[in-house]
């Protein structure tokens, strides 16, 4: 668990060496520094520009970016470099890394259980605590870790442990060139290549009567993933409660090829309700040109969502929603790196 007090030290060692840029960039309107000396608001306005310019087309292919494409046979191989933040508000999120074993994953309680007084967050903990001991125990070393397998194992033992609450899932794993995922509900992931989102999950939600017709008669792709994001609908999640309880079997799984220098940065929806996919391309682009880790970077990523979360809300601008917020953030990296 990461304090406030950790993230505000970040951006302020961020906002020393780049006084302004950031923030600026991101929209954000209140300064950690101290006001700027006349003359200094045209420097930081050229900087977050050069930071921020679009990438050349001409060093990359049409394909470069298409996340669909086949792993390169001939391409290095690959391991993830891992970084988390956890800024809690009701404490119900929970998560786990295994970065030599390249196995991420997040999930985030069902805080309708606290009406009934139950922990909510007692069914997520148990998911990764479970998901990180069965990672560990894997042999040999270096045994390709499976998303789904992953996710039902950690199920059933938290479900035979009769953990109460519910909870939405995503697990993640690099396997060769290729990045792999099992998720129910609505945490979300990303993967960003040159400074732009490649790839997507979308959300698994019950969708009432309402908002199917809303995505029924939406005009464009992006008009869907926005009505997407904006809607209040339960989503998919797991339980011991049978009853209660979606199935691991409704879990959406697949694979993306990814290659040196993408980064991925996947959270609960305390982060992806309060941050525009805009501003997490330029956050990310901002911080791989300026060396961060990845630690650095999931400290801005949910010191940028817990700000917009207290912001006045807003579905269109995707703010103002307070919740625990959870950031993972992987880098893609060549081995012998």
């Amino acid at each position: 668990m990461d304090r406030l007090e950790q993230i505000q030290q970040t951006l302020g060692e961020v906002d020393g060496r780049v006084p302004d840029a950031f923030r600026v960039a991101l929209g954000l309107g209140n300064r950690v520094s101290p006001t700027p000396a006349p003359g200094d608001d045209d420097d930081v306005a050229d900087f977050v520009a050069s930071l921020v310019q679009p990438q050349l087309a001409t060093t990359e292919s049409s394909d470069d970016r298409d996340p669909a494409k086949e792993p390169d046979a001939d391409a290095p191989d690959l391991k993830i470099d891992l970084g988390s933040c956890y800024v809690p508000l009701h404490d119900h999120d929970a998560h786990f890394c295994h970065a030599d074993a390249g196995v991420f994953g997040v999930a985030d309680g069902v805080g309708q259980y606290m009406d009934d007084g139950v922990d909510a967050g007692a069914f997520s903990r148990g998911l990764m605590l479970s998901a990180s001991a069965e990672v560990a125990g894997t042999e040999p070393v270096g045994t390709p870790v499976y998303p789904y397998s992953l996710l039902e194992k950690a199920y059933e033992k938290t479900a035979a442990s009769g953990s109460p609450g519910a909870s939405t899932a995503v697990i993640m794993s690099l396997i060769g060139n290729s990045l792999e995922w099992a998720y129910v509900g609505d945490s979300t992931f990303a993967v960003i290549r040159d400074g732009k989102i490649v790839f997507r999950s979308t959300p698994q939600q019950h969708l009432t009567r309402a908002s199917r017709a809303k995505l029924r008669f939406a005009s464009t792709p992006a008009r869907r993933k926005q009505h997407l994001f904006s809607f209040n609908d339960p989503p998919f999640q797991l339980s011991a409660e049978a009853e209660r309880s979606d199935r691991v079997a409704d879990a959406h799984v697949g694979q993306v090829a990814v290659r040196a220098g993408d980064v991925v940065v996947l959270g609960t929806d305390g982060l992806f309700d309060n941050v525009l996919d805009e501003q997490l391309e330029r956050a990310v682009q901002m911080g791989r040109k300026l060396g961060f880790s990845p630690k650095n970077m999931a400290d801005i990523v949910a010191g940028v969502a817990y700000e917009r979360s207290m912001q006045p809300s807003s579905k269109k601008l995707r703010r103002g929603k307070p919740d625990d917020i959870t950031v993972l953030v992987a880098f893609i990296v060549e081995s012998d790196s």
